[in-house]
């Protein structure tokens, strides 16, 4: 499912090409931005919708062979990640786990547990905790300036968790391939905005949910936000 399209183009800035003495550097930089993206894609998609019977299974199978082996590649322990694993795996096969992982998702994000929930928007966790407040604004201003808005099969506030993500990942796969020079400060940005309310976000998971396995996976997330990345203008260093 996609998250965010683009919008009608705008005009592109040419990458400067590195000079041949940067190329080791920028080649670096630019598979550890790449490799984060993907991470932070695999997370996004966890939280944008309830989880269909190939993705739990897919979900379940050993860190380096599953889907979240992105996460692995982009430094967060396997340790950590094996926990989720283990959280899933704890809820059943087939339906059985699917149907608890559902149950959880509508309870937790989409306002069905009531004040034992764990609110998806950046807008919870700001100001007053009124939605669709000043971080919806902001986030719609940002998606505007990357040439994106959210995809019409995806009808939630720009300041929702998925859609942030979902930006941040564009940012950093550009600030890879090089082709916006704004694009490394633009996701350095948008790493501090989600570490200045995803940690909350995660502990409202940790204390309402029935199933583990999104406690688990909102755990993951934090630990990737905080991972000591660099991000320049090159990309992102680890």
């Amino acid at each position: 499912m996609a998250i965010v399209v683009a919008s009608p183009p705008v005009s592109q800035t040419s990458p400067a090409a590195a000079g041949s003495a940067d190329l080791p550097a920028a080649c670096a930089a630019a598979c550890a931005a790449a490799r984060l993206a993907d991470a932070v894609g695999i997370s996004a998609a966890l939280f944008g919708a309830p989880l269909e019977a190939g993705e739990v299974e897919a979900l379940r199978r050993p860190v380096r062979q599953g889907a979240l082996a992105a996460i692995s590649a982009a430094g967060v322990p396997e340790a950590e990640i094996e926990a989720a694993i283990a959280a899933l795996r704890g809820l059943g096969e087939g339906e059985a786990a699917v149907s608890a992982l559902n149950s959880a998702f509508c309870l937790l994000f989409l306002g069905a547990g009531g004040p034992r929930a764990a609110v998806p928007y950046e807008s919870a966790y700001r100001g007053n905790g009124r939605l669709f407040q000043e971080p919806a604004a902001e986030m719609a201003a940002l998606l505007a300036r990357w040439g994106l808005h959210p995809a019409p099969d995806f009808p939630e506030a720009p300041d929702h968790l998925t859609i942030e993500l979902a930006l941040l990942e564009e940012t950093l796969r550009r600030a890879a391939d090089g082709s916006d020079p704004a694009a490394a400060e633009a996701a350095a940005g948008l790493f501090a905005r989600l570490r200045g309310w995803v940690p909350t976000f995660a502990r409202a998971c940790r204390a309402n949910d029935p199933s583990g396995f999104y406690a688990a996976a909102a755990g993951l997330l934090d630990r990737l936000l905080h991972l000591d990345f660099a991000v320049s203008d090159g990309g992102a260093s680890h």
